[in-house]
């Protein structure tokens, strides 16, 4: 029997839960609940089989923001009743999440045996080795790479797709030239969102209002007839590598893409901004500096990527839960405003500015990208 055999057969049999928390006490004698050490290379999101399956933070305060929105979600919603309960509407928006993390679709079962299913999660073998080239072979991490011309994973986490993370593409980067990059895939992914561009819209004739042609095609700069997907490939190829699955919405993938771009902004290891309340919750305003993840301390950087409540049975409609981690309770409140935007197919030219000016706002005495964690 051969590996795709045992991906085919044994996997879609059950559902894995997220990885739990271990009891034990601290040092005033109370009990509390931890998860074991873990590291970025294994994500902050739920959708990994054994190895690769732990967290879905991003996840949860997606369905956060989806109850809180005008789109009224069951409050009693959260990331396992997602799953379980096959709700998959929300499963599209939380594959759009995913797609950050995973631009390949690796982490999810996809053949013939999988059309009606868009969450069939996988053990996630490929993305990781995808994952392991970026991490270890710096070659691999930008379109023009010896690899890396194929090799989408590397780009988006240790290359020039980072801005998908809200982070800079290297150090000593202006931050606002990060911000540009930043804006401009979200304005296209919301494009997408509201059905100004179609599923069917190849990469390359992505067109933006802008004076120059550089700027005007902005995915001809990041997919060429070397990379994957290529620029002649399509909006549907771009979010699902041509999935199997027969009922993708799209609008659905690429909200969830522009969300978790603005999650990640409020992680203190993709971005330091500018704390505006050091109570319960932190809250956090401009943006002081955006960081670059290759070279940062991986283990500080998960430190703000990882919750400590488990967050698969979660109670998504109570903000409280979410408050010890910083960042959080920002995030879902912009992501709120994100989706009711949306639901309106509000133009993008009226939330540009909010975006910018708020949510991304570069605060007058930012510096340069670098590696830090703060």
């Amino acid at each position: 029997m051969t590996v795709e055999d045992i991906e085919v057969i044994v996997l879609p049999i059950e559902r894995p839960e997220p990885v739990k928390p271990i009891p034990t006490t601290d040092a005033e004698g109370n009990e509390v609940l931890v998860f074991p050490e873990i590291e970025y290379d294994k994500m902050s999101i739920g959708a990994g089989f054994g190895p690769w399956k732990f967290q879905p933070v991003h996840e949860s305060m997606t369905i956060a923001a989806l109850i809180a929105s005008d789109m009224k979600l069951d409050p009693s919603m959260n990331y396992e009743k997602a799953i379980t309960g096959y709700h998959k509407d929300i499963l599209e928006i939380l594959r759009g999440i995913i797609w950050n993390d995973d631009p390949a679709n690796e982490l999810f079962n996809d053949n013939w045996f999988f059309r009606n299913d868009n969450f069939n999660r996988g053990i996630g073998k490929d993305w990781a080795m995808l994952f392991a080239d970026g991490k270890y072979l710096g070659m691999d991490c930008t379109k023009d790479g010896f690899i890396g011309r194929r090799n989408i994973i590397a780009r988006s986490h240790f290359g020039d797709l980072q801005f998908l993370h809200s982070m800079a593409n290297n150090p000593g980067e202006s931050p606002h030239d990060t911000q540009k990059r930043v804006l401009t895939w979200i304005e296209v992914m919301y494009k997408v969102a509201i059905g100004h561009f179609s599923k069917d819209t190849k990469l390359r004739d992505v067109e933006l209002p802008r004076n120059s042609d550089f700027e005007r095609y902005p995915l001809r700069q990041l997919f060429t007839n070397s990379t994957w997907p290529s620029e002649s490939a399509s909006i549907h190829t771009l979010l699902t590598s041509d999935t199997w699955y027969n009922d993708v919405k799209h609008s659905y993938r690429a909200i969830g893409s522009c969300m978790h771009v603005i999650q990640d902004s409020y992680a203190r290891g993709h971005c330091h901004r500018r704390p505006t309340h050091e109570g319960t919750p932190k809250h956090f305003g401009e943006v002081i500096n955006f960081h670059s993840y290759k070279g940062q301390d991986s283990h500080r950087h998960a430190e703000f990527d990882f919750g400590k409540v488990d967050m698969g049975s979660v109670n998504c409609s109570d903000l409280s839960q979410f408050q010890n981690m910083d960042g959080c309770t920002d995030a879902i409140r912009q992501c709120t405003t994100l989706i009711n935007f949306w639901l309106k197919r509000t133009p993008w030219e009226s939330i540009e500015g909010w975006l910018r000016d708020e949510v991304f706002r570069v605060a007058h005495d930012a510096s340069v990208s670098n590696t830090e964690v703060n």
